[in-house]
């Protein structure tokens, strides 16, 4: 028996039962759901949930996702109306930040089965034949377990079907006046967190969102007067004085977030003096003032969840607008004579937003937060691949800048990888990626970036890295390369410092075999097995917890 009371209580008692639910062919799967069900309903279980509901919304109400109203949600658990899927659902994402021992070696499993037990619900007629949002809140829960433990279809699956549900309970509109408004708050949140998990999953090639913008007529979560998407986004607006709250700016971020990753990760965009790329930067700054007037100048506000996401989605977009690498793709089609001044102003905005973005997260955690979402992982993935890149560069003052949130990133992912598994995972590609940077940066540092150099393995990290969808996958191609060691260069020094000796790189022949021989250098991959593999569950978390995140001191929800 621990501080938190018996351990064979809620989280403990139907794991073994719950293991079975993620085998395809277990028998009486539905009597093993209906066991759990009971067990939650259990009166010796009602304090544990309570515990789960308390950790549930200290560490991700609101951190970014605002899937319910407080009050709303205390009213429905004291008057047992909360659906069995949705609180499995709860206790699966708690998990995660539970400090108890008995989950230290196993959290991943137990999320992944109380997750499985939940989906059963909702996929029985019982679940599915509810016309309250509940549905809406547990499959949004469940995507975002899925997405971050690299089940992409899971999840892409589970999106969808939020969206379709809340498009049939027509939440993309002005819900009704005559509902009380704390219901209409929580249905205006919850639609607009499911469009934010939308748009984070589509930082990808060819991977269209589920929602368009088109179609949100719903007034954004403002505090002041009522604003659409549309209209915070139209050059119209002229208010100097307008503050729409980082909310509704986190909304717009990510829409344009959504338009710039679509528009630099397809290969018909024209680019340079394209009116729709010059459009992009005019949309960031002028929602940047927009958050500055928001955040206002005390440093403690930057332990704002939403203001945090805001300005790292602000830099994020600069860094996909104009990365070396997706820059260099898309100019390799131009013959433009203006481009090699274009490309040298655009690596430097890309390093200085680069920076910054670094610098939102140092700045949070000295604030008293610590940003612990997945989008996080993959955004300082994106910001370190251009310091990597200039950590080799002919600019020492650079390469120093770089070396040192190389370092804080490093940091920073090994601090989150208690709660999400990927984040090592997301350290090993950034080690891999700076590895290789001595190559990479003499490409695209280069005035006319010479791209016809890049291998057909090479052309696979680089898409990858930028790729939020490929980097969720605990078997992405850079783990596949990293599990048979093909990593030209182990070793690293900053510019400034004396070069060490490179081995030469071997081109990738569309035919050439996967092999490996420990007496010889140089990538022998088949570039068709550098696809994204099979999708795993991620594996179980390790260690003792950095921080006790749910003591004594947690009020309850």
């Amino acid at each position: 028996m621990d501080k938190h009371g018996d351990p064979c209580l809620l989280f403990a008692f139907p794991l073994s039962c719950l293991v079975q639910l993620k085998e395809k062919n277990t028998p009486n799967r539905w009597g093993l759901v209906q066991g759990v069900c009971r067990t939650l309903l259990d009166d010796k279980t009602s304090e544990v949930f309570q515990e789960a509901c308390s950790i549930f919304f200290l560490h991700c109400h609101n951190k970014p996702y605002c899937l319910f109203h407080p009050g709303t949600f205390q009213q429905k658990l004291q008057s047992h109306k909360l659906p069995d899927h949705l609180r499995l659902a709860i206790i699966a994402s708690a998990v995660r930040y539970s400090s108890r021992s008995q989950w230290r070696d196993r959290k991943q499993k137990t999320i992944d089965s109380y997750a499985a037990c939940s989906w059963e619900l909702v996929m029985s007629l019982a679940g599915l034949g509810q016309d309250d949002i509940s549905v809406i809140q547990t499959l949004t829960l469940l995507a975002i377990i899925d997405a971050t433990a690299g089940r992409q279809r899971a999840a892409w699956v589970k999106v969808g079907m939020a969206v379709r549900i809340s498009q049939d309970l027509r939440m993309m509109l002005e819900p009704d006046s005559r509902l009380p408004y704390a219901e209409r708050d929580e249905r205006r949140n919850l639609f607009w967190s499911v469009y934010l998990l939308d748009r984070f999953i589509c930082c990808s090639f060819h991977r269209p969102p589920a929602i368009n913008d088109a179609d949100c007529l719903l007034n954004l979560p403002t505090h002041h007067h009522p604003l659409t998407l549309k209209g915070l986004l139209s050059e119209q607006l002229e208010d100097p004085t307008l503050q729409p709250g980082v909310f509704a700016t986190t909304v717009a971020f990510s829409s344009v977030l959504g338009e710039i990753a679509r528009y630099m990760m397809r290969e018909d965009s024209l680019g340079l003096f394209d009116p729709q790329y010059t459009a992009f930067q005019y949309k960031l700054e002028r929602l940047n003032e927009m958050t500055e007037r928001n955040a206002g100048s005390d440093l403690h506000s930057m332990a704002s969840t939403h203001l945090v996401l805001s300005r790292c989605l602000y830099h994020l977009s600069f860094c996909i607008l104009k990365h070396p690498f997706l820059l260099g793709s898309l100019t390799s089609r131009m013959n433009h004579e203006e481009s090699t001044k274009w490309m040298r102003d655009a690596r430097h905005t890309c390093f200085a937003h680069a920076c910054s973005l670094a610098q939102v997260l140092i700045d949070a955690q000295a604030a008293g937060s610590m940003p612990v979402p997945s989008f996080y992982s993959y955004s300082i993935l994106v910001a370190e691949t251009v310091h990597a890149l200039h950590l080799y560069g002919n600019d020492p003052s650079a390469s120093q800048q770089s070396l040192r949130y190389l370092d804080n990133a490093f940091q920073y992912l090994d601090r989150i990888s208690e709660f999400w598994d990927q984040a090592n995972m997301i350290a090993t590609v950034l080690r891999f990626f700076r590895n290789r940077c001595p190559r990479y940066s003499n490409i695209f540092l280069r005035e006319n970036p010479p791209m016809e150099d890049l291998t057909p393995t090479d052309l696979t990290v680089l898409r990858a890295i930028v790729d939020y969808w490929v980097m969720m996958d605990p078997n992405n191609p850079i783990a596949e390369l990293t599990s048979v060691n093909i990593d030209c260069f182990p070793q690293f020094s900053p510019a400034g410092q004396e070069p060490r000796e490179e081995t030469e790189s071997v081109r990738l022949h569309p035919d050439m075999p996967r092999r490996t021989n420990e007496n010889m250098e140089g990538e022998f991959v088949d570039p068709q097995l550098l696809e994204t593999l099979s999708i795993q569950p991620s594996p179980d978390a390790k260690g003792d917890p950095l921080w006790d995140w749910d003591d004594d001191s947690i009020p309850k929800a």
